[in-house]
């Protein structure tokens, strides 16, 4: 298939080897483009999960379902193109990507070095270097996922009320009603108390999956808050720690309503 534009790929470890199973999000505003390459994905086994046209749509499907892999076009619609997408989805997500591009300027391609790919496809190319190309990198990151989380279990692990992270050469014991809130910081995460901070080498959606949902909530991509330790609730931020944490208006209803189960 030949189609101008570039394409970003996104892949995140999978639960089993099936196509079935690789969930496939395709940013692409020419619909044309979007639409053929939902066919020959569908074609070869893997199941797109949705569309998006802009950077802004693709992180609200990122965020609200499980996305192995997505498809963006470099060039796309709203202030941010496929690259500066590709650079925050690395600083908030564990998703590794590969590049499908007709561009090989010298620009575009230390810019796109900058985000570490898997891998850089030039076009004109064939579905079977698409299928080659999804492969190796799934096997790749698979591989150094595995290794990384060896790497983690070393540095932090979860109790039911307690955290533990690395400080000085030494586990450090963290109660939880001690932690105001969490911010990531690219594959780290900045753990906050009254008067202390602890880096842990996790991402924030991994200590998400670990700490109690009852009491700690993602209310932004970057923030993850003790909810008793809520100071204040505005319109479009809470106020926690002496920080204003800025809230979407979904969340915020959420947000209320989880407060007065509480």
């Amino acid at each position: 298939m030949e189609s101008c534009g570039a394409i970003l790929l996104f892949i995140e470890p999978l639960k089993s080897d099936s196509l079935s199973q690789i969930n496939i999000l395709i940013v692409e505003d020419e619909l044309i483009i979007a639409e053929d390459l939902k066919d020959i994905l569908e074609s070869q086994g893997y199941h797109v999960s949705g569309i998006a046209v802009s950077a802004r749509e693709a992180l609200q499907i990122i965020e609200e379902h499980h996305i192995d892999i997505a498809l963006l076009d470099i060039k796309i619609k709203g202030g941010k193109d496929g690259i500066m997408l590709g650079k925050e989805i690395r600083e908030h997500y564990r998703i590794p990507f590969v590049y499908l591009t007709s561009h090989v300027d010298t620009a575009t391609l230390s810019r796109a070095k900058e985000t570490f790919p898997y891998g850089y496809l030039v076009k004109p190319f064939n579905e079977k270097e698409i299928h080659a190309t999804i492969e190796v990198a799934i096997s790749n990151f698979a591989s150094e996922n595995t290794k990384k989380e060896l790497t983690d279990s070393a540095d932090e692990f979860v109790l039911k009320d307690s955290l533990f992270v690395r400080s000085n050469g030494m586990l450090i014991k963290l109660k939880l009603e001690q932690i105001i809130y969490l911010e990531a910081d690219a594959n780290y995460t900045q753990v906050f108390l009254k008067d202390k901070k602890y880096v842990v080498r996790s991402t924030l959606k991994d200590l998400e999956q670990k700490l109690n949902p009852n009491f700690f909530a993602r209310i932004h991509k970057s923030f993850l808050i003790n909810l008793e330790k809520i100071e204040a609730i505005d319109a479009q931020s809470v106020h926690i720690g002496g920080k204003e944490i800025p809230i979407s208006r979904s969340q915020h209803s959420w947000l209320i309503n989880q407060i007065k189960t509480l």
